[in-house]
C-alpha cells in the first residue's frame, strides 16, 4: 500500500508537471502568456516576459553568481522596460521553477522579432548574463548556442559576440607583453568572423557587411539599452578591422 501511494504521488507530481508545461507551450505558441495579472493597474508585457523567461534559463545554467547576475537583470530590465507596476521577483521566480523550453520561446521570439538585428539583440543580452561573473561555463556556451541556432543566427554571428566580451575581459586583464598582441589579433579575425588567412579583400568584405548590420542608424528607434549595444558593437567592429588592417 504505501508503495502504490508513493507511485501515485510521483504519477500526479510529474503528471502535473507535463501539463504545466504544454500549457506554458501552448500559451507561448498563441502569444497569450500572462503571469501573475493581479488588478487592473499590472502592466502586462510579453515581450518582457520573455525576456525574464530566457534570463532565467540562462541564470539556471550557473548559478554561483546568482546575486550578480540577479542586479545586472534588475538594472537592465529597469532601463529597457520600465514598468511602474510590475512584480519583476514574482515572475523571474515562476520562470526559474517551471521554464519554458528554448525551442518554443524561440519560435515565439522569430515570429516578434522578424528583423536579424532584433534578435542579435537576444544573444547580446544571453551572452551579457552569462559573462557577468566574467566566466562562461559550458552549460551557459551550450545554451547560447542553442538559442541562436533556434533564432537562425549564424555560428559565425554567436563567435564574434563572444569574442566581443573576450575582448573587454581581456583588457581588464593584466598579461605578459606579447600575448595581448596575439590574442588581440585572433579575437579581432573572430569579431570579423573571418579566418586567420584571410585576405585583405575577405577582411573588407566582412567589414561591410558587419558595419551595415550594426550601424547606430539602423538602431535609432529601438531601446536605449539597444542603441547602446550596437554603438559598442560597431567600435569593435571598427577596432578590430583597423588592427586587422595593420597586419
Amino acid at each position: 500500500m504505501g508503495t502504490f501511494v508513493v507511485l501515485l504521488v510521483y504519477v500526479l507530481f510529474f503528471g502535473f508537471r507535463i501539463y504545466n508545461n504544454f500549457k506554458n507551450d501552448k500559451e507561448w505558441h498563441e502569444g497569450l502568456f500572462q503571469r501573475h495579472v493581479q488588478n487592473e493597474e499590472y502592466v502586462h508585457d510579453p515581450m518582457l516576459e520573455a525576456y525574464i523567461s530566457i534570463a532565467a534559463l540562462m541564470v539556471s545554467k550557473d548559478t554561483a553568481s546568482y546575486r550578480e547576475k540577479i542586479l545586472y537583470l534588475n538594472s537592465y530590465f529597469s532601463k529597457n522596460f520600465p514598468r511602474t507596476h510590475y512584480d519583476f521577483g514574482r515572475s523571474f521566480t515562476e520562470s526559474l521553477k517551471n521554464p519554458v523550453r528554448p525551442e518554443v520561446i524561440s519560435k515565439w521570439l522569430k515570429r516578434k522579432l522578424p528583423l536579424e538585428k532584433q534578435r542579435l539583440q537576444i544573444m547580446y543580452f544571453l551572452a551579457g548574463i552569462s559573462t557577468v561573473d566574467g566566466y562562461m561555463n559550458k552549460r551557459e556556451m551550450d545554451l547560447l548556442k542553442e538559442m541562436n541556432t533556434l533564432l537562425g543566427l549564424s555560428p559565425q554571428d554567436l563567435d564574434s559576440i563572444i569574442a566581443m566580451y573576450t575582448q573587454k575581459q581581456e583588457r581588464t586583464q593584466s598579461t605578459e607583453s606579447s600575448k595581448p598582441r596575439l590574442s588581440a589579433v585572433r579575437i579581432a579575425q573572430t569579431i570579423m568572423g573571418v579566418s586567420e588567412n584571410a585576405t585583405k579583400d575577405e577582411i573588407k568584405l566582412a567589414y561591410r557587411r558587419l558595419v551595415k548590420l550594426h550601424h547606430p542608424d539602423r538602431f535609432a528607434t529601438d531601446t536605449i539599452e539597444q542603441q547602446k549595444i550596437a554603438q559598442q558593437r560597431f567600435i569593435e567592429v571598427q577596432e578590430a578591422y583597423e588592427l586587422l588592417e595593420k597586419i
